[in-house]
């Protein structure tokens, strides 16, 4: 008689028993990585976006506009809109429907991600505490949104940063989950996360 190899049944219950207990330890695992991997997501998408901007300004030689929030500084909405400003006259008259080109609402695409900040957190620059708004280009008036724009040369006509978390790290004062942007004077656009170790962003 030939000999018949297979799998006893003893052995097909270790296996599954094996498979079970790491399904049991991955499962949570990945849950508690789920909101690191959506501020991820949004970080990324907003970052992407800030170069399509910078990129078309420069293409197109005038002005890219990108606001965050409704007007009078809300940022509730979780929302940046980015404006096509071909006569250059977004800081005199505002929001003109029509030069509206993208309009993107993190929460939305990244489950309960958006703009904001840890009580406690510093400044990117780790120089002092975050105050104040979650964005900080501080063009806006009492009758605008949040906003900056990317001149033909490709500098941004104020510089400032982006803070995002999930909103139950806001809630909570958790930290280490933060990300940031920034835009410097050249127009650069730095991605950053905050280190708990150092308690500093990098």
């Amino acid at each position: 008689m030939q000999n018949q190899k297979g799998f006893s049944l003893i052995e097909l219950i270790v296996v599954m028993a094996i498979m079970g207990i790491a399904a049991g330890i991955a499962v949570p695992v990945y849950n508690n990585m789920k909101p690191q991997i959506r501020l991820n997501g949004a970080a990324r998408q907003v970052m992407g976006d800030l170069m399509w901007a910078r990129m078309r300004a420069i293409s197109e030689n005038n002005n890219y506009v990108i606001a965050f929030g409704e007007v009078n500084k809300i940022l509730t909405n979780d929302t940046y809109y980015i404006y096509d400003d071909n006569d250059n006259d977004f800081s005199s008259v505002g929001i003109e429907a029509d030069e509206l080109v993208k309009e993107v609402v993190i929460s939305d695409k990244y489950k309960d991600m958006g703009y904001g900040y840890a009580p406690g957190i510093k400044k990117t620059n780790n120089s002092s505490l975050l105050t104040g708004d979650a964005v900080t280009f501080n063009s806006g008036g009492a009758s605008k949104p949040i906003w900056f724009n990317f001149k033909p040369n490709g500098s941004p006509n104020i510089t400032g940063t982006i803070y995002l978390i999930p909103d139950e790290d806001e809630a909570s004062g958790r930290k280490d989950r933060s990300r940031a942007l920034s835009v410097n004077q050249t127009g650069r656009i730095k991605s950053w996360r905050y280190n708990m170790a150092s308690n500093l962003w990098e």
